[in-house]
C-alpha cells in the first residue's frame, strides 16, 4: 500500500487537510498514524477504502491505482471500523456479512471471538436478533465491537482501523488488543492511534502534524529523538475520553 504525493480537500473547501503524504506500507505491515486531535487522522485513512477521493497525487495497492479498482472490489478488500460505527437497522448476521453471502458461521464466529462480541449470543434471537433504529439499541461498546467483528471477516487484505476501541473498559480493550495483534499478523493494516497503549500493535509509527507527515520511525525511534511525537501522545492520553461502560441500554426488541 503505497501513497505517493497525496493531497486532500474536503468538497466545498478549499483549504486542504492533507499535503504531500508520502508513505510506503509493507505487505503484512501494521503503520499507526500519530497526531494531536485536528491533523487529519481520520481523513488519512478514509482515503484508503475511498470514502472520500484524493485530490491530488495517488494511492496504490500492489501498484494498482485504487482509483482503477471497482469500488465494490476495493471494499471487499479493505475491512474497516471506525470510532463511531455505522450500524443499520437489520439483524446483527446483515450488519456483519453486509451481502457477502458466503461468508460461513465459523468466519462470523471467529471475527466475533476477536471483538470479544460473544455478547450476540446472548441477545433475544442471537445472530437474527433486529438491531439498530427499529430494534435493540446497544451501548457504544458493544457497537464498536460489532463494527471491528464486520471488519475482519473473512481476513481482509487491508485493514482500516480508526480508534475502534475508544467506548471499552480497559480489560475489554486488553483482550481485543491481544487477540487483534494476531489478526494484524498476517494483514496489512492502518491504524489510527488516539490512545497510547494501541501503539503496541504497530510495526512503524508516521506522526501526522497539520496535514503532513512529519516522522515515520518505530514507537521505541520515535518516542527518543522526536519531542513532537512525545508531546502528541501524552495530549492524546491526556484527550482519552475513558471507558464507555459496556452497559446496554434499553431498546425495543424485534425480530
Amino acid at each position: 500500500m503505497r501513497f505517493e504525493g497525496v493531497t486532500f480537500t474536503y468538497p466545498g473547501t478549499d483549504t486542504p487537510v492533507l499535503r504531500g503524504i508520502d508513505l510506503d506500507v509493507r505487505p503484512g505491515e501494521t503503520l499507526a498514524i500519530v497526531g494531536t486531535t485536528g491533523c487529519g487522522k481520520t481523513s488519512l485513512v478514509s482515503l484508503m477504502p475511498r470514502l472520500y477521493d484524493i485530490t491530488g497525487g495517488q494511492i496504490t495497492l500492489d501498484g494498482r491505482d485504487i482509483r482503477d479498482i471497482k469500488l465494490g472490489s476495493l471494499r471487499r478488500l479493505v475491512g474497516m471500523a471506525f470510532e463511531d460505527p455505522t450500524l443499520f437497522s437489520m439483524s446483527v448476521r446483515e450488519n456483519l456479512t453486509l451481502g457477502r453471502r458466503e461468508t460461513t458461521d465459523d468466519e462470523i464466529y471467529e471475527a466475533l471471538r476477536v471483538a470479544q462480541a460473544e455478547f450476540v449470543y446472548e441477545l433475544p434471537w442471537a445472530l437474527d436478533t433486529r438491531i439498530g433504529e427499529q430494534g435493540l439499541s446497544l451501548s457504544g461498546g458493544q457497537r464498536q465491537r460489532l463494527a471491528l467483528a464486520r471488519a475482519v471477516i473473512g481476513r481482509p487484505r487491508v485493514l482500516v482501523l480508526d480508534d475502534p476501541l475508544s467506548a471499552l473498559d480497559v480489560h475489554t480493550e486488553a483482550l481485543v488488543e491481544d487477540a487483534l495483534a494476531r489478526v494484524l499478523h498476517g494483514t496489512t493494516a492502518l491504524l489510527v492511534v488516539h490512545r497510547p497503549s494501541t501503539v503496541a500493535l504497530a510495526d512503524r509509527v508516521a506522526l501526522l502534524a497539520d496535514g503532513q507527515i512529519t516522522a515515520v520511525g518505530t514507537h521505541s525511534e520515535l518516542l527518543e529523538t522526536v519531542p513532537a511525537y512525545r508531546a502528541a501522545l501524552s495530549a492524546e492520553a491526556v484527550g482519552a475520553t475513558g471507558p464507555g461502560g459496556d452497559v446496554e441500554r434499553s431498546g425495543v426488541v424485534s425480530r
